[in-house]
Order: C-alpha cells, then sequence, then structure tokens
C-alpha cells in the first residue's frame, strides 16, 4: 500500500506517497488506499497531498479510486515525482484536484491493454470490456482538457504510447504547474516503456531521501514513536526485512503446493481421458485406429467428447448371438420393454425364441401366437 508520511491533526493537510504499481495486492492496493483516506477524513482531515511515480496499473483499482476522491469532500493535489503513466495518469485528471509536477517528471498515455484466456466468446467479452474502460478513460482526460472525446483518442489513444514531459503536461491542460521539489533528479532523457522509467526516477527519489531523511521522518515510516533511539529504529527495520524474508518463504511454499496440485490435477485428467478411450474401445464403440483422434478430442474438451461416445452404440457381432442361441452380453437383464424401446424384439424373437417367449409370457400372462 502507499506510503503515509506523517500523522496529521485535524483540518491539517495529510501527505501520501503513491509510488509502484496500482493493483490489488500491489504496491497501491486502492481498497487499503481509500479505507486509510476514508479513516483520516472521518477524523477530520480535508487536505491530501499525493506524491506520485507509478507506472499505472489496474484500470477498475484506479476508476474506484478515481470515483471516491471525486464524491468525498476533501481537497486534493497531486505532486508528481517521477512518473504518471497509463492508468496513474488518467487517475490524476479530475478537473477538481490540482496536479503539480516536478521539472524533469513525465506523464505517459496509452490503450488500455491486458491479457485474456478462454474460449472465443470469452475473449470478444474481455475486448468489449478494455473497450468500455477505454471510452471511460477518454471521457476522464476529455473533461480535464477541454477537448472532445474524438480529440483525445486521436492524441493518446491511437495504440502507441504517448510521453508527455512537465512541461507539455502543462500545456495540454493536463498539469496546472511545474514545482521545486528539492531534489537534484536528472531527467530521463530517452523512454523506451513505463517499467524503466519508474525505476529510473524511484532509485533518485529513493537516494535523494535517504541522504535527507531525518530521524522524525525515518520513525514515521515504520510506525514507531520520534523519540525511539537509534537502536530501536535499527531493530524495527531488522524486524520489517525478517517479516519480508517469511514471507518470501511462505509464499514460496505456497507457489510449490500450487504446483504440485497443478501436476496432480495434470496426471488425473490425463488417466480421467485414458479411462474413456479405453472403455469406448473395449465396448467397440471406436476402433483402436480412432484412439489417437479421440483422446486428442478428449483433451481439449472433453465434456462434450464424453456425451459423443455415450451416444454412440456398442457394435454387436449377430454371429455370436446365433451360436450361442442367446442375446448379446449387454442385453442381460433387459424386460420386454427394454427390448421394446430399443427395437430389438424382432431380432430377439428370431435369434432367440426361448427368451422372446419367457418375456412374453412376463409382460401378456400367456404363451405368444405363432
Amino acid at each position: 500500500m502507499a506510503k503515509q508520511s506523517k500523522t496529521a491533526k485535524k483540518n491539517e493537510g495529510y501527505e501520501m506517497y503513491l509510488y509502484g504499481i496500482i493493483g490489488r495486492g500491489l504496491d497501491i492496493d486502492t481498497n487499503e488506499l481509500i479505507a486509510a483516506i476514508e479513516a483520516k477524513r472521518k477524523e477530520g482531515v480535508r487536505s491530501f497531498t499525493f506524491y506520485v511515480n507509478s507506472d499505472g496499473g489496474e484500470v477498475a483499482q484506479g476508476s474506484a479510486l478515481f470515483n471516491y476522491l471525486d464524491r468525498t469532500d476533501v481537497d486534493i493535489t497531486w505532486v508528481v515525482d517521477g512518473i504518471a503513466a497509463s492508468m496513474m495518469a488518467v487517475l490524476i485528471t479530475n478537473p477538481k484536484h490540482r496536479v503539480k509536477a516536478a521539472r524533469h517528471a513525465k506523464f505517459m498515455y496509452h490503450r488500455v491493454s491486458g491479457y485474456v484466456y478462454g474460449n472465443s466468446d470469452e475473449t470478444r467479452a474481455a475486448a468489449d470490456m478494455m473497450d468500455s474502460f477505454e471510452k471511460t478513460l477518454i471521457e476522464m482526460i476529455a473533461l480535464r482538457t477541454c477537448k472532445s472525446a474524438e480529440d483525445i483518442r486521436n492524441l493518446y489513444f491511437d495504440g502507441v504510447d504517448h510521453w508527455l514531459s512537465a512541461e507539455e503536461a502543462v500545456q495540454a491542460g493536463l498539469c496546472d504547474e511545474i514545482v521545486n521539489t528539492n531534489m537534484n533528479i536528472k531527467e530521463l532523457e530517452t523512454v523506451t516503456d513505463a517499467r524503466s522509467a519508474f525505476n529510473y526516477y524511484n532509485n533518485q527519489i529513493i537516494n535523494l531521501k535517504q541522504q535527507k531523511m531525518d530521524e522524525k521522518a525515518f520513525a514515521a515510516a515504520l510506525n514507531i514513536s520520534e523519540t525511539s533511539t537509534e537502536a530501536e529504529m535499527l531493530e524495527s527495520v531488522r524486524g520489517v526485512v525478517n517479516e519480508r524474508a517469511t514471507l518470501r518463504q511462505q509464499l514460496q511454499a505456497e507457489m510449490e503446493k500450487v504446483s504440485n496440485l497443478e501436476n496432480r490435477l495434470q496426471e488425473f485428467e490425463r488417466g480421467k481421458v485414458k479411462n474413456l478411450i479405453d472403455a469406448a474401445v473395449a465396448d467397440k464403440r471406436i476402433g483402436e485406429d480412432d484412439r489417437e483422434a479421440y483422446t486428442r478430442l478428449a483433451e481439449q474438451d472433453y465434456e462434450n467428447t464424453e456425451k459423443i461416445l455415450n451416444r454412440m452404440k456398442p457394435v454387436t457381432r449377430v454371429k455370436d448371438s446365433l451360436e450361442t442361441g442367446k442375446t448379446p452380453k449387454e442385453e442381460d437383464g433387459w424386460d420386454w420393454d427394454k427390448f421394446h424401446r430399443s427395437g430389438k424384439l424382432e431380432n430377439l424373437k428370431k435369434n432367440n425364441p426361448g427368451r422372446y417367449a419367457e418375456l412374453y409370457k412376463a409382460k401378456f400372462g400367456c404363451d405368444p401366437q405363432n
């Protein structure tokens, strides 16, 4: 979650650092962030300053934060320390908010992108969802810049990344002013991608803050008392490091469990397919030469392959029935009605007249008439 810079008193401003990727469980988890803002708002805080260095993230999470801040009675100022890219660049476009940027900050806009797994209908639905999100983002930027949605689409949503300097963002109406952050940050001359730009500025910001951080700010970051000794602060840092190492080990263990379960599931699926095809071959619903084709089909769509095979009737050799004078093995236990529904009464009468007469008498109470 975003880091909080200090504990604010009622009616005082409150500062938060939104550094990293927007998303559930990521650097900027808006579910947690909104809860933190709301708690301070209920304490009486009405002014928030968000310091930004983010290469974007999840559209749904960013939209939730945008809508929350839009309807909440607080004053918002955004200060772009490094980059505001992708979803973060759109998140700060609310015309009710003030946007400031360091002289060498960057803004980046592009089309909504994502990943989808599923069939063609699911893929089309995902594309429609992305188009819907994109339409909303375009409307946000259009409202901020007083341009038409079509103009914004042509400017920033044409399929390529659009990087703007702080000065260009001011000229476009996306930023209100350029500020002196008292940080000697070097400008990134060549931008290749959002993640590289984020890391470039983030490393500089972290280094500069470490150089200037006083004990009070350090204590606030660790959520410990400002009167803590250096040894106590160091111990707190060690605790954070140890906790992170423990969490990493736990995550690794859980990932191994998931991997084992996935392997077991794959083995189960392979066994299920083999059993299905073996049974179909044994019942002579398909021939041995069909095994490979139906195996591939079952691996792709087990449920429908099973339905197809179950509809097939086993091949019965009439010769076997005539030689033994009995009905086929699979017809053992059939009554008169079962033979009637299957259309095999005539075959029974011809190939096994004794069984036919027995079932006739059981059904009608008398011997069959010749």
